[in-house]
């Protein structure tokens, strides 16, 4: 005896109008909740995202990463200046190496690769060779790995307000 032929149903039309107001509901929901919810601060440089802790006040940019055992590959620390200058950092307290990303008006003006920490001591002072308006550090190897040249262009996001987000 041989097996009847299933046979296909096809969907009705309640079902294909319930399953595209569905799909129209989540949508909606889904662009409403990315439109409130805060940005992360974060910087992008050749399309590669770092998430960023800023440092705001001069103490927090005293300290900077001192007295971290590590700074995970991806993540960022950020100083912003009011004008352009030579601001000089150090390697006080550090536990890790560093690079330094030294950025005017959006633009990648020179690049401090594997800045060593001192255990015995803040190390030698380090300074950018044009005026800066941002420092970015990041883990030691990660300017390198992603190809990070100077004039690159630099797009911030999650800054505070009024502060632009990238070069026009």
């Amino acid at each position: 005896m041989r097996p009847k032929p299933r046979q296909r149903r096809e969907w009705g039309v309640r079902t294909r109008h319930w399953l595209a107001c569905s799909a129209v509901l989540i949508t909606a929901i889904a662009c409403e909740a990315g439109q409130t919810a805060p940005l992360a601060p974060s910087i992008s440089i050749r399309d590669q995202w770092v998430q960023l802790e800023i440092a705001r006040t001069e103490a927090e940019k005293a300290k900077g990463l001192g007295d971290r055992d590590r700074l995970d590959w991806g993540q960022g620390m950020l100083f912003e200046y009011s004008a352009p200058g030579f601001p000089r950092f150090w390697m006080k307290d550090m536990r890790f190496d560093i690079d330094i990303v030294w950025i005017r008006d959006f633009r990648i003006v020179d690049i401090s690769h594997r800045v060593k920490y001192f255990p015995e001591g803040p190390g030698p002072t380090i300074r950018p060779r044009e005026l800066v308006d941002t420092v970015l550090e990041v883990p030691a190897g990660f300017a390198q790995a992603h190809r990070w040249r100077l004039g690159d262009r630099v797009t911030l996001s999650g800054v505070a307000p009024g502060v632009p987000s990238s070069a026009p």
